[in-house]
C-alpha cells in the first residue's frame, strides 16, 4: 500500500510539471506578441491574404 501511494504523488507531480510547462509556453507566445510592434503586427494580419 505504502509503494502506491508514492507512485500516486509521482503522477501528480508529472501532471503539475507537464501543465506548468504547458503554461509557460502560452504565456511567452502570449507576451511576445503583446509586445510587437504595430508594423510587424499588420504585415503578419495581412500575411495569410497576400498573394
Amino acid at each position: 500500500m505504502f509503494r502506491r501511494l508514492l507512485l500516486d504523488n509521482w503522477t501528480g507531480i508529472f501532471t503539475l510539471v507537464a501543465f506548468v510547462t504547458a503554461l509557460s509556453i502560452y504565456l511567452s507566445i502570449t507576451w511576445r506578441a503583446l509586445r510587437m510592434p504595430r508594423v510587424q503586427r499588420d504585415h503578419f494580419a495581412n500575411l495569410p491574404l497576400n498573394d
